[in-house]
């Protein structure tokens, strides 16, 4: 078609009035389109926070005295807790220390009174030097000696002990001394009983008699290990059949023994195994690093 053609206007099919009319209930809401006023609720806002930011400056420099007066109650509350804090710190580390003073010492504090009978074989040619030392050094312990002689000794037999007085002591120790013509010492232990053998062995049998003198109850584990090493070294001499190897056993024993008294309260039973065995075996042959503590220890035990 040549000739352009012009729609018609539809006329409507529902016609609005430009204004409704509505119920009073119905409140009118403001057109979005138009343009906002000045007289709005924003401006209440922005009047209002500067209102309410210097009221709390205001009250930061000038608080209420309630106020000042429960700072102090507060600051006083803190400083007796800290103070509580401390002691309570302080009785638990008292607490602490106690608990193992009392865990190290518990089988030394106090044991019945005991009243042991021992009877040995002791052949005279090794006399048993260890029963003056443990006299000397046992101070909470009666020692007291009974010696007889079996009919297999001919002739004088030493002296090893000293005369004790009867004494109130925890620890009586009655020790029947037979003479007799054995290889090593002998604990006998009843009729049908195996004998103990050895001078180190009856130390550590006796040790472990007595609380107070038992070795194994310390603490320091490297210190039993070292106690039981040094006896059975002193032990071991005895089945040697050379002095070569004797020597050699007793060097193993100075390296292993502790010399210098001052880091002990006393000297212990390794001491006076090793003394017993160096007076029994190597009399003229003490090793020079042994001289200065043998010494010590023949002015201690004798």
């Amino acid at each position: 078609m040549l000739n352009e053609m012009t729609m018609y206007a539809l006329k409507p099919i529902v016609s609005l009035p430009r204004m409704l009319h509505r119920t009073k209930a119905m409140y009118e809401m403001r057109n979005i389109h138009e343009k906002r006023s000045r007289d709005d609720h924003t401006e209440a806002v922005n009047e209002t926070v500067p209102d309410i930011t210097e009221q709390v400056i205001s009250f930061l420099k000038s608080p209420l005295p309630e106020y000042n007066a429960l700072e102090m109650r507060q600051e006083k509350i803190l400083a007796q807790l800290a103070e509580l804090k401390k002691q309570v710190s302080m009785l638990s580390n008292l607490l602490k220390q106690t608990n193992q003073a009392v865990t190290t010492d518990k089988c030394l504090e106090y044991q019945e009174p005991v009243s042991i009978n021992l009877i040995t074989n002791v052949n005279p040619k090794r006399p048993p030097y260890f029963i003056s030392a443990l006299q000397k050094v046992w101070k909470d312990t009666d020692i007291k000696v009974q010696t007889y002689v079996h009919s297999s000794i001919i002739g004088e037999v030493p002296t090893v002990h000293q005369e004790t007085n009867n004494s109130p002591k925890n620890y009586v120790i009655n020790l029947s001394l037979i003479w007799k013509d054995v290889e090593d010492l002998e604990l006998v232990c009843g009729l049908h009983g195996c004998h103990i053998i050895g001078e180190t062995n009856f130390l550590k049998y006796v040790s472990r008699l007595l609380n107070s003198h038992n070795y194994e109850n310390s603490d320091c584990v490297k210190v039993v290990n070292t106690i039981d090493l040094i006896l059975d070294l002193c032990h071991s001499i005895q089945f040697q059949q050379s002095l070569k190897k004797k020597e050699e056993v007793l060097s193993s024993i100075v390296d292993k023994l502790d010399t210098n008294w001052s880091n002990k309260e006393k000297p212990d039973i390794a001491d006076i195994a090793v003394w017993c065995i160096i007076k029994q075996v190597f009399p003229e042959k003490c090793p020079q690093k042994l001289k200065k503590w043998f010494n010590a220890c023949e002015k201690h035990f004798v």
